[in-house]
């Protein structure tokens, strides 16, 4: 009795199998399209699977939109397996078909996914250019949804640009409108890519701000996908804020859910995740035990860029915690299966054209097989249609082959015309060059001498960077009757046009001081703004600087004072480890709103205290994380920090902060600053 219920139950078995393979293969195209899309996200061999059924399908019920549809949902489906280059093929196909179709949303559609696919192969421009083409389609059509997903799309590519202004510029355009529909789910991945964004630039606060938006919004909506990967992002966060409890609450949370969700994909990369706060905090014989799990699940999914990228991880956990057999083997390891994986896909690609070429071969065999006779008609016209293609491609070819000729002389021509304009350039260049190389030499032997101020301030630094070879900024320092002058200065403009301002200016403070005998810095600064005045007249009406000239009676050892005259620029003393702004003219030396006698300022000093002359070029250097400008406050508060170093140490110091600010940006102005201790 059991026998016979057991062979029953089996014909019932065979039976229905059969019904569902009689039933799958008369379903529509329509109904083949609907299970590719229920299934593309989770299981995008299986979507592959149903939309080339629908391929076959949609020929056979000529239906130009679904045939459209399936070269689609195929390219939608090798974009999740990875295929990438074949996934931009069946996109290009289904392009060609929905040019022809009245209603562009589709032709919309396929370019977000073609721009997808291009995003990850890093072809940015590709990318930016569909995008652009999709929302100017949607816009059209006014479907708003669509239109604020392309921006998301072109903020997307900006971000892998890493042009994080605009990228964050086209995430609130598309955010405003899901946030004005309340579309959460959408609100939510922006909320993500927004946080990837400060993640990049390293805003810690933002990137955490924006993760628990998106996470907030992931737990309302019960969003299980969603939430394996915020989950996962903030362990990484939580871990770079050294809260290890918490990343390691978030890290199994994102576990939790691949397990429920049942998506081996994503438990590797919660392990993965979980393993990587674990060697975070050097827990590193743990990091090897759960790299080991998600190693185990990669293999027997067989996604071999995933195993070789926690091999390496691996090997990196294995060695630090001691274990170096283990550690060089799974290093070998991923050394063998990295070049493995360039070769398997590089065979893969060949085996794809084979096998498509076998197919069409086949197809034709068939058709040639059932149309014997018409192909016979098909193949004499097209021999004779052949021949005249032939014979005109060759009178096409020739008179291209004579035009070729012709331009290939013209371009030589051309070429030898701008070789000979690049050497003249060239020479003309190298003159300009060496000659602003002697004006610096020239600007130089005007400049103080270092062994000149160490004879009246033996403890002293200059940090002088110019903008370019010759600079507007300068210092200069001289000594008569039995006083000692210096003065750091900024002449209007930088380069040729600022060092030819700082010559004319180094010469005013010379002949007022030497020839026509002033004293007074501020009395000095006045004739030299009357001659520059004289000299420039109303042409240069902003040409002239920003100063600070002190004089000090170098020569007698009981004076404690030292006068001083400040245009626009302040000196600024360190007393007793506290900072003192000392007063200056709102006003330069030359034209200006305000004309007016220049200011003596007196300054009382005890022996040890700093003073520090300065130009603004330090202050408006733009730099740092966020290209700001370093600012005077911050200059500062460092002058303070270090201020009683040894004055070559200040120097270094100095120098190095502002190499490290600037990183590889430009230098945008002349730098000085000279220190002196009193």
């Amino acid at each position: 009795m059991k026998l016979i219920k057991s062979f029953l139950l089996g014909c019932l078995c065979l039976l229905s199998f059969e019904i569902k393979a009689q039933v799958d293969k008369i379903l529509s195209s329509d109904s083949l399209l609907f299970r590719a899309h229920l299934v593309y996200q989770n299981n995008p061999d299986q979507a592959f699977t149903y939309s080339k059924r629908a391929v076959e399908r949609a020929k056979l019920e000529n239906s130009e939109l679904n045939l459209g549809k399936a070269y689609d949902m195929l390219g939608v489906s090798l974009d999740y397996l990875g295929e990438l280059d074949s996934a931009l093929f069946y996109f290009d196909l289904a392009i060609d078909i929905f040019k022809t179709q009245k209603d562009p949303s589709y032709l919309a559609k396929v370019y977000t996914s073609k721009a997808n696919s291009l995003c990850l192969l890093n072809k940015n421009k590709e990318a930016l250019s569909y995008y652009v083409k999709s929302y100017d389609i949607f816009k059209s059509v006014k479907n708003g949804k669509q239109s604020a997903a392309a921006l998301m799309g072109i903020g997307n590519v900006y971000s892998t640009m890493k042009s994080y202004d605009l990228c964050l510029k086209y995430y609130d355009q598309a955010l405003s409108y899901f946030l004005e529909v309340k579309d959460s789910t959408f609100i939510s991945y922006i909320y993500t890519n927004i946080s990837e964004v400060y993640a990049s630039i390293n805003d810690v606060n933002k990137e955490l701000e924006f993760q628990r938006k998106s996470l907030s919004i992931k737990e309302k909506l019960n969003d299980d996908y969603g939430l394996v990967y915020s989950y996962s992002n903030m362990s990484g966060l939580m871990a770079k804020q050294s809260k290890e409890d918490s990343a390691l609450y978030f890290a199994n949370k994102s576990i939790e859910k691949s397990i429920k969700i049942n998506n081996q994909e994503f438990l590797t990369t919660s392990y993965k995740a979980l393993a990587d706060v674990y060697f975070h905090f050097k827990n590193y014989k743990q990091a090897v035990d759960v790299y080991g799990q998600a190693l185990n699940i990669a293999r027997k999914l067989k996604n071999s860029k995933s195993e070789s990228t926690i091999l390496k991880l691996l090997a990196n956990a294995q060695l630090l915690s001691g274990d170096y057999m283990n550690g060089s083997n799974s290093l070998l390891e991923f050394i063998d299966l990295n070049d493995s994986i360039n070769n398997i896909e590089t065979l893969k690609s060949f085996n794809e054209l084979q096998t498509q070429y076998e197919t069409d071969k086949k197809e034709k065999e068939i058709s040639l097989l059932n149309e014997r006779d018409k192909k016979r008609e098909i193949v004499i016209y097209s021999i004779i249609g052949l021949s005249l293609l032939l014979g005109l491609l060759s009178f096409v070819l020739f008179n291209r082959f004579r035009l070729k000729k012709r331009t290939a002389n013209e371009l030589e021509i051309r070429n030898n015309e701008i070789s000979n304009q690049k050497h003249i350039i060239e020479e003309k260049q190298k003159e300009i060059t060496d000659s602003i190389h002697y004006a610096k030499r020239i600007q130089n032997t005007l400049l103080a001498h270092k062994d000149f101020i160490d004879k009246f301030i033996p403890q002293n630094f200059i940090l002088f960077k110019p903008k370019d070879i010759v600079s507007g900024d300068f210092y200069w320092a001289t000594e008569h009757n039995n006083k000692f002058y210096l003065a750091v200065c900024d002449s209007t403009g930088h380069g040729v046009p600022g060092a030819f301002m700082s010559l004319l200016n180094i010469g005013f403070l010379s002949e007022a001081i030497k020839e026509k005998n002033i004293s007074r810095p501020n009395e000095i600064f006045n004739y030299v703004r009357k001659r520059l005045t004289e000299s420039i007249g109303s042409d240069g009406q902003k040409d002239g600087m920003d100063a600070i000239l002190i004089c000090i009676e170098a020569l007698t050892d009981n004076t404690k004072k030292i006068t001083y005259a400040a245009a626009n620029n302040e000196p600024i003393l360190i007393k007793n480890n506290s900072i003192i702004k000392l007063a200056k003219d709102k006003m330069p030396v030359g034209h200006g709103e305000l004309i007016a006698d220049f200011t003596l300022h007196t300054i009382d000093y005890e022996t040890g205290d700093t003073l520090y002359l300065y130009t603004d070029g330090y202050a408006d250097q733009f730099g740092g994380p966020k290209g700001k400008k370093f600012k005077y406050k911050a200059l500062n508060d460092l002058l303070e920090s270090i201020h009683h170093l040894p004055m070559q140490e200040q120097h270094h110091q100095l120098n190095q902060t502002i190499a490290n600010w600037m990183g590889d940006l430009e230098q945008v102005d002349d730098i000085c600053i000279v220190g002196i201790r009193l």
